[in-house]
Parts: C-alpha cells; structure tokens; sequence
C-alpha cells in the first residue's frame, strides 16, 4: 500500500538575533529536509518578530515563520527531530491540516 501524502502546517519561532538572510538561510535548510525526503512545499510566509508569550532561552522575541508542507505521515518524526536538534529555532509546532 502506497503512503498517502498529507498536508501539515509548520509554525516556528526563530531566534532574533539571526539577521533576514540567515533566518531565510535556515528557513530553506529545515524545508530542505522536506523536499529531500520526496515531499514538496505548498506556502511559506514570514511573520516577522514578535514577542513571546514567555522567555526562551533568555529571549523574549522569536521572528515567526509559518509553511504549509505536503509530506509522508511517516516522515514528520523525523523532521520534527530535526527542528528539535536546531538551537536556532526556539519553539515550533506541526499540525495536520
């Protein structure tokens, strides 16, 4: 039986301290997990910076990126242990659409 692609919204706060090109720089490499493992990009849109409803890790704003991806249900583990792995991502979340 063939894995059905979904469709999963990703929304993830980036540390500030990160310029544009580096937060864009980032973005593209955690997406590019997405594609190298057969799935594909649907939206992508920056958010900008924003406070934070609580301190992480000593900061109190995180620039917000939010994508909407197809992947394999099976995959999403594993990119989200990516995300987990990234110290320059201060806190992301993964939902099915």
């Amino acid at each position: 039986m063939s894995e059905r692609n979904r469709e999963y919204e990703l929304l993830m706060a980036l540390s500030p301290v990160a310029s544009d090109s580096e937060a864009t720089d980032l973005v593209d490499s955690i997406l590019g997990y997405v594609t190298d493992n057969g799935g594909e990009l649907v939206e992508r849109e920056s958010l900008g910076v924003k406070r934070l409803s609580f301190p992480i890790n000593d900061y109190r704003e995180g620039n917000y990126v939010r994508a909407v991806l197809n992947m394999v249900a099976d995959n999403v583990r594993g990119f989200e242990r990516t995300l987990n792995a990234n110290e320059n991502i201060l806190v992301h979340m993964v939902s099915r659409i």
